[in-house]
């Protein structure tokens, strides 16, 4: 199954980056690619387990001015 992440930006757009995610918050052990799309990144995860709850974080790569930085951690469930 899979699950769709996006993540919105109020101020600086990402340009690159991942979303890291896991079964636990403290645990996001795995990551994707992120694809910029206006002022949001989108990506969709697969081949996961339907009706395992997954936690997923965006981590911007570029532009350089936002390094660092980090969203929320979110959570979601593959139908």
């Amino acid at each position: 199954e899979k699950l769709t992440v996006e993540i919105w930006s109020l101020g600086i757009a990402p340009t690159a980056g991942v979303f890291r995610y896991g079964t636990s918050k403290t645990a996001l052990i795995n990551s994707i690619d992120s694809t910029p799309v206006g002022g949001s990144n989108a990506a969709e995860i697969a081949n996961l387990t339907t009706g395992v709850k997954y936690f997923w974080q965006f981590v911007p790569s570029e532009p350089a001015s936002i390094l660092g930085t980090k969203s929320g951690i979110y959570s979601g469930r593959p139908t």
